[in-house]
């Protein structure tokens, strides 16, 4: 009876034992994940900072600044920062993940909408974020083909950055035509973060196909094909995808900064879009 009791108080002891372990080092994590992040941090996509300093945040933008008691949590296996006070919040910005490639990130946290994307690095790390890399591959730059299987072209007119002509709206382009059997089914659609600009969706013939094979060429569009740039900043990129019957492929790409301006002519292929009726699908 003895030995029995001995052993349940040895056991008991035991898991008291791992439990006090295991809690001390789920501590210890946290109190190092707290330390490395000590100093000033900026924003890549804006002039967003955060300045570390013991179990405070001091977070910044222009003329505001706030200052909170912070805690180090485990979440799914991510540390996360929160306020140190139960049921406060950093204002619009959501709780702050650590990422193992020594960067911060979080959300602005805003109702209906897509709000800003923060990526905080240590300041000396800035330059290299912002540095546009070519990615692009070595890929034919001309095509011989002139049937279209399908056609992608998205981009974002948010920043009016690509001197559209004034009638096109702000927003998500998002431009697509696939070959169905002996149809062609085309798509052009316009929308926000919370709207839907234009929505359309019909039949085009093969022949409206064609001509925008000739206006590619005409464009000298494949003379860009493989075209991939980028860089960690966030903002709107541009795609253009087009698969043709003989095999052929056109892509370019650009994200981030790279985006900034578009290598084709946006205006005219959004031109020749106008050839059909571009209307909702809901408008008479």
């Amino acid at each position: 009876m003895r030995k029995n009791s001995l052993t349940a108080t040895c056991l008991i002891s035991l898991s008291a034992l791992l439990l006090f372990s295991t809690g001390c080092s789920l501590f210890s994590s946290k109190n190092a994940a707290l330390k490395d992040i000590q100093g000033h941090w900026v924003d890549v996509n804006g002039n967003t900072t955060l300045d570390f300093k013991g179990d405070k945040l001091t977070i910044s933008f222009s003329s505001y600044h706030k200052t909170v008691r912070i805690k180090v949590e485990a979440e799914y296996g991510t540390k996360v920062i929160k306020p140190a006070k139960e049921g406060e919040h950093f204002d619009l910005l959501s709780d702050i993940t650590i990422k193992e490639e020594g960067l911060l990130t979080a959300y602005e946290e805003v109702l209906d909408a897509e709000g800003h994307s923060y990526r905080f690095v240590r300041e000396e790390a800035l330059e290299k974020e912002k540095e546009i890399i070519d990615l692009s591959e070595d890929l034919p730059k001309s095509i011989g083909s002139d049937e279209i299987e399908s056609f992608s072209l998205s981009f974002s007119n948010t920043y009016g950055s690509y001197d559209l002509d004034e009638h096109w709206e702000s927003g998500y382009y998002s431009w697509e035509i696939e070959k169905d059997g002996d149809r062609y089914e085309m798509s052009f659609r316009i929308s926000g973060d919370s709207y839907i600009v234009l929505d359309f969706k019909e039949t085009v013939d093969e022949a409206y196909v064609k001509g925008l094979a000739a206006l590619i060429t005409e464009l000298k569009i494949p003379e860009n094909n493989g075209y991939y740039k980028k860089n960690n900043v966030s903002r709107p990129g541009y795609s253009f995808y087009v698969t043709y019957g003989s095999g052929e492929k056109l892509t370019i790409r650009a994200e981030g900064d790279a985006a900034s301006t578009c290598i084709f002519d946006l205006n005219a292929l959004l031109s020749y879009a106008e050839k059909q009726p571009l209307r909702s699908v809901d408008q008479p």
